[in-house]
Protein backbone atom coordinates (compact mmCIF):
# COMPACT_ATOMS: atom_id res chain seq x y z
CA UNK A 1 0.00 0.00 0.00
CA UNK A 2 2.85 2.53 0.76
CA UNK A 3 4.53 1.56 -2.60
CA UNK A 4 0.95 2.88 -4.13
CA UNK A 5 1.01 5.93 -2.57
CA UNK A 6 4.56 6.45 -3.67
CA UNK A 7 3.86 6.08 -7.01
CA UNK A 8 0.19 7.65 -7.33
CA UNK A 9 2.43 10.82 -5.53
CA UNK A 10 5.38 10.98 -7.84
CA UNK A 11 2.67 10.11 -10.75
CA UNK A 12 0.53 13.59 -9.21
CA UNK A 13 3.81 15.41 -9.45
CA UNK A 14 4.94 14.58 -12.66
CA UNK A 15 1.53 15.49 -13.85
CA UNK A 16 1.44 18.85 -11.84
CA UNK A 17 5.25 19.93 -13.63
CA UNK A 18 4.27 19.20 -16.45
CA UNK A 19 1.31 21.85 -16.33
CA UNK A 20 3.14 24.41 -14.75
CA UNK A 21 5.55 24.51 -17.41
CA UNK A 22 5.38 27.03 -19.56
CA UNK A 23 3.82 26.75 -23.05
CA UNK A 24 6.36 27.72 -26.16
CA UNK A 25 5.20 30.82 -28.01
CA UNK A 26 3.86 29.58 -31.80
CA UNK A 27 3.52 31.63 -34.40
CA UNK A 28 1.33 31.12 -37.76
CA UNK A 29 2.75 32.93 -40.54
CA UNK A 30 0.31 33.42 -43.50
CA UNK A 31 1.93 34.59 -46.67
CA UNK A 32 -0.69 36.09 -48.79
CA UNK A 33 -1.69 38.01 -52.00
CA UNK A 34 -5.19 40.05 -51.67
CA UNK A 35 -5.56 39.18 -55.67
CA UNK A 36 -5.08 35.16 -55.53
CA UNK A 37 -8.15 33.29 -56.11
CA UNK A 38 -6.59 30.46 -53.63
CA UNK A 39 -5.96 33.10 -50.68
CA UNK A 40 -9.40 33.74 -50.95
CA UNK A 41 -11.13 30.11 -51.20
CA UNK A 42 -8.95 29.92 -48.29
CA UNK A 43 -9.75 32.79 -45.85
CA UNK A 44 -12.84 31.24 -43.88
CA UNK A 45 -10.65 28.33 -43.06
CA UNK A 46 -8.02 30.77 -41.64
CA UNK A 47 -10.53 32.34 -40.42
CA UNK A 48 -11.75 29.38 -38.35
CA UNK A 49 -8.46 28.36 -37.41
CA UNK A 50 -7.82 31.60 -35.85
CA UNK A 51 -11.24 31.70 -34.11
CA UNK A 52 -10.16 28.22 -32.56
CA UNK A 53 -6.94 28.41 -31.42
CA UNK A 54 -6.18 32.24 -30.68
CA UNK A 55 -4.77 32.12 -27.17
CA UNK A 56 -1.77 34.22 -25.50
CA UNK A 57 0.70 31.45 -26.78
CA UNK A 58 -0.42 31.38 -30.05
CA UNK A 59 -0.41 33.99 -32.54
CA UNK A 60 -1.24 34.47 -36.42
CA UNK A 61 -0.15 36.85 -38.57
CA UNK A 62 -0.49 37.19 -42.39
CA UNK A 63 2.02 38.50 -44.10
CA UNK A 64 1.84 40.22 -47.89
CA UNK A 65 5.09 40.40 -49.58
CA UNK A 66 4.35 41.80 -52.76
CA UNK A 67 4.33 45.19 -53.64
CA UNK A 68 1.37 44.46 -55.33
CA UNK A 69 -1.03 43.95 -52.33
CA UNK A 70 -1.25 47.98 -51.53
CA UNK A 71 -2.50 48.83 -48.18
CA UNK A 72 -6.22 49.77 -49.69
CA UNK A 73 -5.94 46.11 -51.29
CA UNK A 74 -5.14 44.58 -47.91
CA UNK A 75 -7.91 46.80 -46.05
CA UNK A 76 -10.79 45.15 -48.69
CA UNK A 77 -9.47 41.74 -48.11
CA UNK A 78 -9.58 42.00 -44.85
CA UNK A 79 -13.24 43.03 -45.12
CA UNK A 80 -14.18 41.19 -47.51
CA UNK A 81 -13.20 37.68 -46.49
CA UNK A 82 -13.22 38.74 -42.47
CA UNK A 83 -9.98 38.17 -41.49
CA UNK A 84 -9.57 38.86 -37.65
CA UNK A 85 -5.72 38.65 -37.11
CA UNK A 86 -3.17 40.86 -37.72
CA UNK A 87 -1.75 41.37 -40.95
CA UNK A 88 1.91 43.31 -42.14
CA UNK A 89 3.27 44.02 -45.37
CA UNK A 90 6.77 42.61 -46.19
CA UNK A 91 7.90 44.55 -49.40
CA UNK A 92 11.67 44.27 -48.16
CA UNK A 93 11.29 40.76 -47.63
CA UNK A 94 12.46 39.98 -44.10
CA UNK A 95 10.37 37.88 -43.34
CA UNK A 96 9.78 36.13 -46.40
CA UNK A 97 13.68 35.55 -46.36
CA UNK A 98 13.55 34.53 -42.94
CA UNK A 99 11.54 31.86 -44.12
CA UNK A 100 12.03 30.88 -47.35
CA UNK A 101 8.81 31.35 -48.54
CA UNK A 102 8.05 31.18 -52.24
CA UNK A 103 4.44 30.89 -53.11
CA UNK A 104 1.20 32.61 -51.81
CA UNK A 105 -0.84 31.07 -49.97
CA UNK A 106 2.22 29.26 -47.60
CA UNK A 107 1.81 28.87 -44.34
CA UNK A 108 4.72 28.64 -41.75
CA UNK A 109 3.77 26.80 -38.06
CA UNK A 110 7.52 28.65 -35.96
CA UNK A 111 7.56 27.70 -32.51
CA UNK A 112 9.27 31.33 -31.31
CA UNK A 113 10.81 29.34 -28.23
CA UNK A 114 12.68 26.56 -29.49
CA UNK A 115 13.11 29.10 -32.72
CA UNK A 116 12.06 26.29 -34.73
CA UNK A 117 9.98 25.58 -38.27
CA UNK A 118 7.14 22.87 -36.68
CA UNK A 119 5.13 23.00 -40.67
CA UNK A 120 5.48 24.34 -43.50
CA UNK A 121 3.69 24.57 -46.80
CA UNK A 122 -0.16 23.97 -47.76
CA UNK A 123 -3.13 25.54 -45.07
CA UNK A 124 -4.65 21.96 -47.01
CA UNK A 125 -5.14 19.57 -49.61
CA UNK A 126 -8.01 21.32 -51.89
CA UNK A 127 -5.89 22.42 -54.77
CA UNK A 128 -3.55 19.39 -56.17
CA UNK A 129 -2.01 21.53 -58.86
CA UNK A 130 -2.52 24.93 -60.27
CA UNK A 131 -6.29 25.38 -61.32
CA UNK A 132 -6.99 22.10 -60.27
CA UNK A 133 -9.27 21.76 -57.30
CA UNK A 134 -10.56 18.75 -55.40
CA UNK A 135 -14.41 18.64 -54.80
CA UNK A 136 -13.64 17.94 -51.19
CA UNK A 137 -10.67 18.64 -48.83
CA UNK A 138 -9.14 15.88 -47.36
CA UNK A 139 -6.63 16.37 -45.15
CA UNK A 140 -5.98 19.71 -43.03
CA UNK A 141 -2.39 20.01 -43.04
CA UNK A 142 -2.52 23.06 -40.78
CA UNK A 143 -5.03 22.32 -38.20
CA UNK A 144 -2.67 19.42 -37.46
CA UNK A 145 0.10 21.16 -37.60
CA UNK A 146 -1.45 23.62 -34.97
CA UNK A 147 -2.42 21.17 -32.90
CA UNK A 148 0.87 19.17 -32.91
CA UNK A 149 2.56 22.11 -31.49
CA UNK A 150 -0.15 23.08 -28.81
CA UNK A 151 0.86 19.64 -27.28
CA UNK A 152 4.48 20.13 -27.68
CA UNK A 153 4.94 17.54 -30.43
CA UNK A 154 5.85 17.64 -34.11
CA UNK A 155 2.92 16.95 -36.76
CA UNK A 156 2.88 13.77 -38.98
CA UNK A 157 3.07 16.15 -41.87
CA UNK A 158 5.71 18.55 -41.49
CA UNK A 159 5.98 19.92 -45.55
CA UNK A 160 4.00 19.94 -48.40
CA UNK A 161 4.22 22.06 -51.29
CA UNK A 162 2.37 25.08 -51.42
CA UNK A 163 0.14 25.61 -54.63
CA UNK A 164 -0.79 29.19 -55.44
CA UNK A 165 0.67 32.61 -56.63
CA UNK A 166 4.52 33.10 -56.70
CA UNK A 167 6.10 35.68 -54.64
CA UNK A 168 7.45 38.31 -56.74
CA UNK A 169 11.47 38.82 -55.78
CA UNK A 170 11.83 41.51 -58.53
CA UNK A 171 9.70 44.36 -57.63
CA UNK A 172 11.09 47.73 -56.60
CA UNK A 173 11.44 46.70 -52.84
CA UNK A 174 12.93 43.58 -52.64
CA UNK A 175 16.91 43.72 -51.04
CA UNK A 176 19.04 40.49 -51.15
Amino acid sequence: MARFKILSLCLLMTLLVRTMQAKDSITVYIFLLDECRICQEIAPELNALYTTFKSPDLNFIGVFPNFASKPQGIKDFKSKYKIAFDTKTDYFKKITHKFQATILPEVIVYNETKQKIIYRGQVNDLYYAPSKRRPLIRHHYLRDAIMAGIDNRMPTIQETNPIGCFINFNDSFSQN
